[in-house]
């Protein structure tokens, strides 16, 4: 049976490049994978699509099969404009941190989770007072959901070639660092860390952001948000997820790059 020429798509966008003179094309996240698509004339001054098709809005399409090639946008509604996203450049600069690991992680085919994870992070980038903190929470929720889940609950490490796999349960008082493992996919006890520590994948996390870590994992947003954190353990989350995150995708994330140069955040 044949495929109807038209047919319309609900998503988020993540992503645009320009395209030729007058055209850009437009990386959609929907509930049901990403897409790339062309958005024909939208760059002239006039165009009607334009302003449904900002970066991080939420817009319901209405697109034109094209075989060979991008589909093309029809027509095109905004939902949700998201303009704390687009006028405030640390707000923007997580909500493109956020848009660059999904677009990293993921290709083609994707699940219902994944779009409403992103929809309900882009809304607490642009009105929780702290959006650092939601994007500490996003990319636990993210791994998780690109089959990268760190087990930050129990000993990844191993010692006498026998898999340790003892559960980490850090206090404000103790006294010594756990580790940090990508390679292996998780958290360290005090021990491993002793034993695995001149590795070069192993570094030092501390009781504090172990406990944060382990938190955002398992904890609604909603539960965490009213917590105090240190700015030191949030220095350290930053650096430690970085490493993590970065390991995993063979590279750095270039919007942590930005934000560096700009002193700001990472």
């Amino acid at each position: 049976m044949a495929q109807a020429r038209l047919y319309r798509l609900e998503g988020i966008i993540l992503g645009r490049r320009d395209q030729g003179e007058a055209d850009r094309v437009i990386m959609l996240l929907s509930p049901t994978g990403r897409v790339d698509l062309m958005a024909r004339g939208v760059r002239k001054p006039r165009s009607r699509k334009a302003g449904h098709l900002e970066l991080f809005s939420r817009s319901k399409l209405l697109v034109s099969r094209v075989k060979g090639t991008w589909d093309i946008i029809s027509q095109a509604e905004v939902v949700a404009v998201r303009p704390g996203l687009r006028d405030d450049f640390i707000r923007g600069t997580y909500a493109r941190y956020i848009a660059e690991l999904v677009l990293r992680f993921f290709e083609g085919e994707t699940e219902e989770p994944l779009y409403a994870l992103v929809d309900t992070t882009f809304a607490l980038l642009e009105e929780a007072d702290d959006p650092e903190r939601a994007a500490r929470w996003f990319e636990q929720q993210l791994l998780s959901l690109a089959g990268f889940r760190p087990d930050w609950h129990n000993c990844v490490g191993e010692r006498d070639g026998k898999q340790c796999g003892m559960a980490v349960k850090p206090r404000p008082e103790d006294s010594r660092p756990y580790g940090i493992d990508p390679e292996r996919g998780g958290a360290l006890c005090p021990d491993c860390l002793e034993a695995l520590r001149d590795e070069p994948s192993v570094g030092l996390l501390s009781p504090s952001a172990l406990s944060w870590l382990q938190a955002f994992q398992r904890r609604s947003y909603a539960e965490l948000c009213g917590l105090s954190i240190t700015e030191r353990t949030l220095l350290e989350l930053r650096r430690v997820m970085e490493r993590y995150i970065s390991y995993h995708l063979e590279r750095r994330p270039v919007t942590l790059r930005v934000m560096r140069k700009n002193g700001n955040g990472f």
